[in-house]
């Protein structure tokens, strides 16, 4: 077999791995044009946009882009991360006591000076919010006050919040006192204490739209509730901020979801016709968490009003948000807004090659590509900025109804493996045809 006829045969396997990627685009209701705008580097890098989640399936599993010829261009999907460095330390409590209002004091001791920022403080009971008080001092006489009045919560035996926030410094010990409430007759116990000194770097983040759809006050629980409307579907968020009026509070804060107010149930009848009706569909936990604001003894103010949202949990299109006052007044909550953590898409790039973003099909299957295996980490690489245009309707989306599939689409998995065989057999030939060409020319 002669170099000609081997160039030959890849150019056939090209064409035929090519066809494999040209895509029905009738499937597909949405597409986008992708223009890149500057920067160097063989690939692209695309921001995905609150309208993208909206239309696309949860898993994006039906992203496509396309080039000018219709073919389909390798890309990999990858979501940027929070990092947080959190140095734990195991400091010896000692001095355990309890003082005339019937709180409980224990004494840090860590050896020496150490740099931290945060404490864990582990008291018994499942339902309570129980003040805590917090000094600092380098020689276990003269202590001074860092932290006047937080608190730890615990609503029930799964939901505990112990974490409290510092100034930073590096006391070598550190007092803790934890009160009782007005309700408990006796003391309580602090089981632990763990303290840490916690770095964090947080990923670029984009704002999303949160509309008030109601507020109301459960005077039972007496509890504060708003519900909010996301403005898209399936959005990534990664936190909630709320915009709070009061000027000193300590609340603990519940985040519920639902797409949807009420679904269609069938009603069993008698006729053949078909009836439903209307059910309300159940609210469901995505997180819990603490809201505070106060003046620590330098007279600083430190707050914490943003309710992270872990990359694991869904966020839906309407929010409930529950803020338990306990027998605190409710607070003014002036205004809700959230941000997301967007995915981007890393793409192979062509110079001057326009390309076309295709989302909204519910039968794609996820695309296998080799540049996954290539990037291994594909945030890191030097890449073009690309910018998304309007996402408008596709017009080719659904011409396969008039017609029948192609054999190629009907069978895709029989097609892969049949080629994977032709592959394997023509891989054969060409790698004895090379050794032939080989001996010939050194026999020569």
């Amino acid at each position: 077999m002669t170099k000609s006829r081997i160039l030959a045969i890849v150019v056939v396997l090209v064409g035929m791995v090519s066809s494999v990627f040209a895509l029905d685009l009738a499937g597909w209701k949405y597409q986008a044009e992708v223009t890149i705008e500057d920067g160097t580097g063989e690939y692209g890098r695309l921001i995905l946009t609150p309208g993208i989640y909206d239309a696309a399936r949860l898993d994006l599993a039906d992203i496509r882009l396309l080039d000018a010829r219709g073919e389909q261009i390798p890309y990999v999907v990858a979501k940027p991360k929070d990092i947080m460095d959190r140095f734990k330390y195991s400091p010896a409590i000692i001095n355990r006591s309890t003082n005339s209002d019937g709180a409980a004091m224990v004494t840090l001791d860590f050896g020496r000076k150490v740099v931290k920022n945060s404490i864990e403080v582990k008291s018994a009971g499942n339902n309570f919010r129980r003040a805590v008080k917090i000094e600092g001092s380098n020689d276990n006489v003269e202590f001074f006050t860092m932290v006047r009045q937080a608190y730890v919560f615990a609503i029930d035996y799964r939901t505990s919040f112990e974490q409290i926030d510092l100034p930073v410094n590096d006391y070598r010990y550190l007092r803790i006192t934890v009160k009782p409430m007005a309700t408990e007759e006796k003391s309580p116990v602090i089981d632990e204490v763990r303290a840490f000194k916690v770095e964090k770097k947080f990923a670029q983040r984009q704002p999303v739209q949160m509309l008030q759809m109601e507020h109301s006050e459960d005077e039972k629980s007496n509890s504060s509730i708003y519900v909010y409307e996301l403005a898209c579907r399936r959005l990534p968020v990664s936190e909630i901020e709320l915009d709070v009026g009061d000027d000193a509070f300590y609340r603990y804060v519940a985040v519920d979801g639902r797409d949807t107010a009420t679904r269609k149930v069938k009603v069993d009848s008698e006729d053949n016709r078909q009836r439903f009706r209307e059910v309300e569909v159940k609210w469901k936990r995505i997180i819990s968490d603490t809201i505070y604001r106060y003046t620590d003894a330098d007279g600083k103010k430190r707050e914490e009003l943003i309710l992270r949202v872990p990359s694991s949990r869904r966020v839906y299109r309407y929010l409930k948000i529950t803020i338990r006052n306990y027998d605190d007044r409710p607070l003014t909550v002036k205004l809700a807004s959230a941000k997301m953590i967007a995915h981007n898409i890393v793409f192979a790039a062509q110079d001057g090659t326009a390309a076309t973003l295709y989302i909204g099909s519910e039968s794609a299957s996820r695309p296998r590509y080799d540049l996954e295996q290539r990037l291994n980490q594909p945030l890191q690489v030097k890449a073009k900025v690309a910018k998304l245009g309007v996402i408008t309707d596709n017009p080719l989306f659904g011409e396969a109804e008039d017609k029948p599939l192609a054999w190629t689409e009907k069978h895709k998995v029989l097609l892969w493996i049949i080629m994977g065989a032709v592959v394997v057999v023509l891989g054969g030939f060409i790698l004895k045809s090379f050794k032939s060409i080989q001996t010939k020319e050194v026999q020569s």
